[in-house]
């Protein structure tokens, strides 16, 4: 039996041999909103809770919220929210980080889609259009902010997005979608579910995939000849039965094939493809000692690199993680819940193999973690309520097979292990019906990624090795905030108002050229580069009315400190010849200000949506060879204000069409060193069956 099925199949039977008691079952979350009349998420503490009872900073966008948005994507959505930054470098590439912190392959943001990982460990990062659901299938899309490693894992330390879709047991989601655009944008998607053995088994498939042209505006960099025309095809399947009154089994399969034109962390532009595969299957059972879920999955990325200006021949970077994972949630008294899990991962990746005659082969760097974690929700009285949760992850790397002849490491020197804590606490005190005040603190985790690991490769001319780094320490952010939220029924809506500090230790960074060993040839590789802090203010309010308005706007307001020291490096790789540079601006590169609004009014069957955003003007870094990538600059973003709209008819109850446009008050403006965005227009028609 092969190690992947064995993992899911070891996740199911775990769960499955505790006998059942009650009824178990996944979150209906249709039917709690409607009970609670607000949405309801695991996302924060890993129990059911309602969103006004989070001990944390929080932002749910719901269904309603995704359908009547401008964008056509979902960090073109996110995009709406003033507490996350997203910087478009090309037509298909996006990266998304929360307070601040975005950089090339974001990596301080995990993404989840219901609770498995979409996050790619190869280089720590997301590729968005790799996600296998489309809009139309996704309930809420929950955002956390802050660290929340307790909970996920190594690398929600930023934040935490996790999407949720609709259950195929509980909601019926039928529809089709096809958009055409501006610049050759064509896209079709179906969604259709299915009700079975009596309404035992839910079954819900969706298709989808889009065509267009890159952005036009990028500068002579950006025209290479082998640059992609983004495409994106992707199909994802998710099942759920009900075996017994007790007990749930579910299996989730996915793929999606992606090329789109990216930058990657020195901010040289590559021409990706993607070939993403998912399975999964979870086993949910209410038992004597509470409700019992165990989850395994498997998830293989093929990514292929085409940067000639970088590497004489495309290389491919296969990566597989599989995950295992049981945990038991229970109630002892009225007053306190508890959960407690335990979880086994597998990340493995060959090493980009060396060129010419100095390569020794492919080779495969690994590791496995072991996870032990719990939660303690203590309802100290109606008015206050404390969440604590901690965790303890051991990680086990290995390295195997050739290598360059100039690369100095061993495969001994890749035996290491690393044992790390990560904790949240956090208080709810309701001083009245609407009156609320929130404090967390918390320690999240970010491992270094299997490419800043054991990367290896020569460039273009074969004179200048890259390598990854087994001694990397992890980056270590420490968060504290406090918060206050208010309930304001004269507007249908509420306020809220959030403080937060963050502590960032040992970030990781890929140097430029001049990190060099002076022979054989030169050397460059990934390092520990210095700490970072930040503090900043969300303010938030948002409202509706009965007569079909509704409204919104956010507000940030943040400043960042870094001290990046040049020799701080924990090399073995000798005497350096200059100091390196490195591609990381976090301080100049956040910006001060971040303001969005949305403003929306229903009319009969017609919606009309309005969307801006205001970004400061800050300062991001930029390859000033794209050939060698050697010296890193400062390129300076202007300040910008981008409107987005929204216009949709409902012809039948079945049947609509909408206008949307992107950026419609600009014909293009920089978010990037990379392409500039510009402005994009759609036609949607939808339909329900």
């Amino acid at each position: 039996m092969s190690k992947p099925l064995a993992l899911l199949l070891a996740g199911s039977a775990l769960a499955a041999t505790f006998p059942a008691a009650v009824r178990g079952q996944t979150i209906d979350y249709g039917a709690l909103e409607q009970v609670f009349g607000e949405p309801v998420t695991t996302s924060a503490t890993g129990k059911p809770q309602r969103a006004t009872e989070v001990p944390l900073s929080m932002t749910i966008i719901s269904a309603d919220d995704i359908r009547r948005a401008a964008a056509v994507d979902i960090p073109g959505i996110l995009r709406e929210y003033s507490d996350l930054d997203v910087w478009q470098f090309s037509r298909g590439a996006s990266d998304v980080s929360v307070r601040g912190y975005n950089q090339a392959y974001s990596p301080r943001l995990l993404v989840l889609v219901n609770g498995r990982q979409v996050y790619l460990d190869h280089y720590a990062m997301t590729a968005w259009n790799t996600l296998p659901v489309q809009l139309a299938e996704i309930r809420q899309i929950e955002v956390v902010k802050g660290p929340n490693t307790a909970l996920f894992g190594f690398n929600a330390v930023g934040g935490v997005i996790n999407i949720i879709t609709y259950n195929p047991l509980y909601d019926d989601v039928n529809a089709a979608t096809i958009r055409v655009g501006t610049d050759g944008y064509r896209e079709a998607g179906a969604v259709g579910t299915a009700k079975l053995f009596g309404g035992k088994l839910g079954a819900r498939l969706s298709a989808s995939g889009f065509d267009a042209d890159e952005f036009d505006t990028g500068g002579e960099s950006f025209q290479a000849p082998y640059r992609h025309a983004p495409q994106r095809r992707a199909l994802n399947m998710d099942t759920l039965a009900q075996l017994g009154p007790d007990t749930q089994v579910g299996v989730e399969l996915s793929q999606s094939q992606v090329q789109q034109n990216e930058f990657i962390p020195n901010f040289a532009i590559t021409a990706n493809d993607y070939t993403v595969r998912s399975a999964k299957s979870t086993v949910t059972s209410a038992t004597g000692i509470g409700l019992v879920e165990g989850t395994a999955y498997v998830n293989s990325a093929k990514i292929s690199f085409n940067a000639p200006q970088l590497y004489p021949r495309q290389f491919t970077v296969e990566n597989t993680v599989m995950v295992a994972k049981l945990q038991d949630l229970f109630k002892i008294g009225a007053a306190h819940s508890f959960r407690v899990a335990g979880e086994f991962r597998h990340n493995e990746m060959n090493t980009a193999p060396g060129t010419g005659s100095n390569s020794g082969g492919a080779a495969t760097i690994a590791y496995d973690v072991y996870s032990a974690a719990g939660m303690w929700d203590w309802t100290v009285s109606p008015k206050l309520n404390i969440t604590t949760a901690a965790r303890l992850d051991h990680l086990v790397l290995e390295r195997s097979g050739g290598k360059d002849t100039a690369n100095p490491y061993s495969n001994a020197d890749y035996d290491r292990t690393l044992t790390e804590p990560s904790a949240n606490l956090g208080l709810v005190y309701k001083a009245t019906d609407k009156d609320s005040f929130r404090a967390s603190v918390a320690r999240g985790v970010q491992v270094p990624s299997l490419l800043e690991l054991g990367y290896e490769s020569r460039n273009s001319t074969g004179s200048v090795l890259g390598i990854g780094n087994p001694d990397l320490d992890p980056t270590i952010v420490t968060n504290a905030e406090i918060g206050y939220d208010r309930l304001v029924p004269e507007i249908g809506g509420k306020g809220s108002v959030t403080l937060f500090y963050q502590l960032t230790e040992d970030i990781k960074a890929s140097p430029g050229l001049d990190f060099i060993r002076t022979a054989p040839i030169r050397v460059t590789q990934f390092q520990n580069i210095g700490d970072s802090t930040a503090i900043g203010t969300e303010l938030g309010l948002k409202g509706s009315s009965p007569d079909g308005w509704r409204w919104g706007a956010d507000y940030r307001l943040e400043f960042v400190s870094e001290d990046l020291s040049k020799d701080n490096g924990r090399s073995t790789l000798g005497a350096l010849v200059s100091d390196p540079t490195y591609p990381v601006m976090f301080e100049k590169g956040t910006p001060h200000h971040l303001l969005s609004g949305r403003v929306g009014y229903t009319l009969g069957q017609w919606e009309m949506d309005l969307f801006g955003r205001y970004s400061a003007a800050y300062d991001m870094p930029y390859a000033s060879s794209q050939a060698s990538a050697a010296v890193y600059g400062s390129q300076h973003v202007a300040g910008y204000v981008t409107v987005d709209a929204r216009l949709g008819y409902t012809l039948t109850e079945n049947l609509t069409v909408a206008v949307q446009g992107t950026s419609i008050n600009l014909s293009e403006h920089d978010e990037t060193s990379g392409s500039a965005a510009e402005r994009q227009l759609f036609l949607t028609v939808s339909s329900k069956f």
